[in-house]
């Protein structure tokens, strides 16, 4: 990765960004003119946090993510008309082309999968899949109960959005590159591989606005093999609620899944350019800087469901510290290779 290991961080780190506006995670006394007002996402995580707090033993609801969701990630906003979309960490390439589909006035577009909705079907799908052992998934006889499945609120509007990046999921082709390294003495080259999400998917939800209708079948997905395999073979643990409490910012999805994936092996102090964390989260960022503050924010509204976590950052560093998982385990921490 390109992630660059420095046992000792540096004086010059520090926990606050001076000249990035942060708000503070704390507020004032209930009732007070101090206390600012919340959205109902941070009260959530608040809860959240505290009854997690005051349980003596955790039961987590643990799903998994793919690991290349944790390496390189989706578009957050539509990348539009374009050939192909690109996003790249370290040595590893993610390319997509997107799906090939109709507008309701018949117009064929180039419909790439973007924002939260894909990260939620991509969580459920590597959970279901790790659980069953099995590629081939069964998504309900409607679309209410798949909404249930995935922790979307049920309603006309996101009925459609879901239907939609559905469709952009399952038709999109992906291609991972990366740097192979060959036997001793053996040389290097470049590893790629092509696939799809699917190689088959049968949508039977029932077309009635009543989505409590049942669907005259079964909706069904078949995993591809790389991508089945790809889960199979190196799953990242996820605390499903903690992920829901997140809300519906995909930066957070993506930086709580990131998490895992490095935590899971670290040994001691990392440190990690800000212009490759730009490179990996926030391509479509205009500038460096604004990425800065929002991965800030994420960091901060991610440590209120994951309080185990520590890390600094200056101008140039972010620092990630030595630290338990998003979802505690009892096996020795892995060597991750990329």
């Amino acid at each position: 990765m390109s992630d660059t290991d420095d046992s000792t961080p540096g004086t010059e780190l520090a926990s606050r960004y001076e000249d990035i506006p942060i708000e503070a995670a704390g507020f004032g006394a209930v009732g007070s003119s101090a206390m600012p007002e919340m959205s109902r996402g941070k009260v959530d995580r608040l809860n959240f946090a505290g009854n997690r707090e005051m349980t003596e033993k955790i039961d987590y609801n643990v799903g998994f993510s793919a690991r290349v969701w944790a390496q390189v990630t989706l578009p957050y906003n539509d990348p539009g008309d374009q050939s192909f979309w690109v996003r790249r960490n370290g040595p590893i390439t993610l390319r997509v082309r997107p799906a090939a589909m109709s507008t309701p006035d018949g117009r064929d577009i180039n419909a790439y999968p973007f924002g939260i909705l894909p990260r939620h079907i991509m969580t459920w799908m590597a959970s279901e899949a790790y659980r069953t052992n099995s590629p081939e998934l069964e998504l309900g006889a409607s679309m209410n109960a798949f909404m249930e499945k995935l922790g979307v609120t049920a309603g006309g509007k996101n009925r459609a959005r879901l239907r939609d990046q559905m469709q952009r999921v399952f038709g999109s082709q992906l291609s991972v590159e990366g740097i192979a390294f060959g036997e001793a003495g053996a040389g290097y080259g470049v590893a790629q591989k092509y696939f799809q999400i699917a190689d088959e998917v049968q949508l039977w939800f029932s077309e009635r606005e009543d989505l409590t209708m049942e669907g005259l079948w079964s909706s069904k997905v078949r995993l591809s093999t790389p991508f089945y395999d790809s889960i199979k073979a190196h799953p990242i643990p996820v605390d499903l609620d903690a992920l829901r409490v997140l809300g519906s910012a995909p930066l957070r999805i993506d930086i709580y899944i990131w998490l895992g994936y490095r935590l899971w092996s670290l040994e001691r102090p990392t440190r990690i350019k800000w212009s490759d964390l730009y490179v990996q989260f926030g391509s479509q960022t205009k500038r460096e800087r604004d990425f800065k503050i929002q991965f800030l924010k994420a960091l901060i509204e991610i440590k209120i469901v994951f309080p185990a976590l520590r890390y600094e950052y200056d101008q140039n560093f972010f620092v990630l510290f030595p630290g338990p998982t998003p979802v505690p385990t009892t096996t020795a921490k892995r060597i991750l290779k990329v």
